[in-house]
């Protein structure tokens, strides 16, 4: 009895390094990640990728440490325990969730477009570009499993983000406004300085972070139960939602617009969370009316603030917050508010869920038709559309959209068309997309100027680099797990975090790409997910 004992408190000391290890992991990475950086912009992915190497390798070391400790001791257990062990693990295959297979098989992708890559080492190494090679990528599955087996979520870490990812949004705000907080501005090349905001570093990488933290403001906003979380959380939005603004990339419209339509879908069941909802889009109208205000107070005459003067530039952003459409857009959403609270305090049950099943019918119905004929004009891109379809050819995707990411895309999909069958299934490997390219679309790209080392989208990128097994792994990982967590919402709310920021981060792909910074912090979200959903599932069933 005694051994037994001895053993079961030798089991639980190792069960405590782990979480341990897994916690301090989240710390740093929640807290330290997104505020590191050396040597001002000139060196900054070069930073964050030494950063999240060593703090991976580190708990991928430990955690194999202790797994192995843990095997040695479980040996001295009784066969009968063994055999019984070794039959719970034969059924438990049969309940292995559709996003454990996808991360398998995007693993095994990774690593045979790897062996399959023309430069093995660049694609393991990753040492240019984008620096996204094999190793990072097994290292954030890695991290990944042991999170969402080991790590134990809590309030602390909420904290830990909102102060992190707040400082961050105040910096780019300064920034925005020409306060050189930590100078990383010093010595660059004034014509380059407008493309890199915050800690972050490049604004395309700022605008998919803020696609990634501002989606677990909006949950957690809807979720809070006091008034002081409450304010909290409202001020990490309005700030945020203001210094998404202050990136001048357009990209983020996209991901938090798929956030907002993500949170209409949970919030149209009963009156209490639409006023929720309601009370997100008016912390959204009031970041763009506080942007109007210190624009039109702060900007005439700042020369120090070129983002502000840059931003000026922004057709849609500044369309957004124009007067007339602020007023339009307070007027409709108080009414609206005002509506619903009536509707709230004189107890009406509105017919919720089917008037979500119509408007969100519509909006499916809208969006392929859009794709449809978008696809119909540019798949006969020779064609000229006349008569009642002339508007047709409005849709042909132009060389000049989002700063040449028609063209990038064109040439990208033209010479994946010229791979042969068993190159479209590997890949040419990962981080070697310049190669790929280049191999194929070299002429062409010549009259380019520029060195194009990604496609500015993540599903071509992922089809290049590791080919349709890699993308339809790596896609599928994503959406099963977005599935997965909205399904789990319904009796854990927490869980739609989840659904609603993964459809933000991969509406927000469609226009830009993974990087050192995104990859691992996307990696790290689905480790802490998992861990949720573990916890919870762990509270209902004991």
């Amino acid at each position: 009895m005694r051994q037994k004992a001895k053993q079961k408190q030798n089991t639980d000391i190792i069960a405590e390094l782990q979480k341990g290890a897994a916690g301090l992991f989240v710390i740093c990475m929640t807290g330290l990640f997104p505020l590191f950086y050396q040597d001002g912009y000139f060196n900054i992915a070069n930073a964050k990728l030494l950063f999240f190497n060593i703090c991976a390798a580190l708990l991928t070391v430990l955690t194999l440490i202790f797994a192995a400790i843990g095997w040695l001791q479980n040996r001295k257990i009784s066969g009968e325990v063994k055999r019984r062990t070794v039959s719970l693990r034969k059924e438990g295959l049969r309940k292995i969730p559709a996003a454990a297979w996808f991360m398998g098989a995007f693993t095994l992708a990774i690593i045979l477009s790897t062996i399959c890559s023309l430069d093995p080492s660049e694609s393991f190494y990753g040492t240019d570009a984008r620096m996204l090679g094999a190793r990072v990528f097994l290292l954030c599955v890695a991290v990944s499993v042991i999170l969402g087996k080991y790590f134990q979520p809590g309030i602390q870490t909420v904290w830990i983000f909102l102060i992190s990812n707040g400082a961050v949004l105040l910096l780019g705000i300064f920034q925005f406004w020409g306060v050189n907080v930590f100078h990383m501005w010093d010595d660059m090349d004034p014509g380059q300085m407008g493309s890199f905001l915050t800690t972050i570093g490049n604004i395309n990488v700022c605008s998919g972070y803020y696609c990634m933290i501002l989606p677990v403001g909006m949950v957690l906003y809807c979720l809070s139960e006091t008034c002081f979380s409450k304010t909290g959380y409202g001020v990490f939005l309005v700030l945020g939602f203001y210094g998404a603004y202050t990136t001048n990339a357009a990209s983020w419209i996209l991901g938090i617009g798929a956030a907002f339509l993500a949170m209409l879908w949970f919030s149209m069941k009963d009156s209490k969370h639409m006023v929720r909802f309601l009370e997100l889009c008016l912390l959204f109208w009031t970041s763009g009316l506080l942007l109007k205000l210190t624009l039109l107070m702060w900007q005439e005459g700042n020369t120090k603030a070129f983002m502000s003067q840059l931003f000026s530039g922004q057709q849609l952003q500044n369309l957004m917050i124009r007067p007339m459409v602020l007023l339009t857009e307070g007027a409709i959403l108080i009414l609206l508010l005002f509506l619903v609270k009536l509707a709230e305090r004189k107890k009406r049950k509105l017919p919720w869920k089917k008037i979500r099943n119509v408007l969100f019918a519509m909006l499916a119905a809208a969006a392929g038709t859009g794709i449809v004929l978008a696809a119909a004009a540019n798949l006969m891109e020779e064609k000229q559309w006349a008569g009642i379809w002339q508007w047709m050819n409005s849709l042909k995707l132009q060389d000049e959209f989002g700063s040449e990411r028609g063209l990038i895309w064109r040439h990208t999909v033209t010479a994946w068309s010229k791979l042969s069958p068993g190159r479209k299934l590997v890949g040419w490997g990962p981080n070697c997309f310049h190669q790929f390219l280049y191999q194929y679309q070299g002429e062409e790209l010549a009259a380019y100027g520029g060195r194009i080392v990604d496609p500015h989208n993540e599903w071509l990128l992922f089809l290049s680099i590791t080919g349709i097994t890699g993308a339809v792994s790596y896609f599928g990982l994503l959406i099963s797990t977005a599935a997965d967590a909205g399904k789990m919402a319904r009796s854990c709310p927490i869980m739609m975090m989840g659904t609603v920021m993964l459809c933000s981060y991969m509406a927000q792909g469609m226009v830009n790409n993974p990087t050192v910074f995104l990859t691992p912090s996307l990696f790290l979200f689905l480790g802490i997910l998992k861990s949720l959903e573990r916890h919870y599932k762990e509270k209902i069933s004991g």
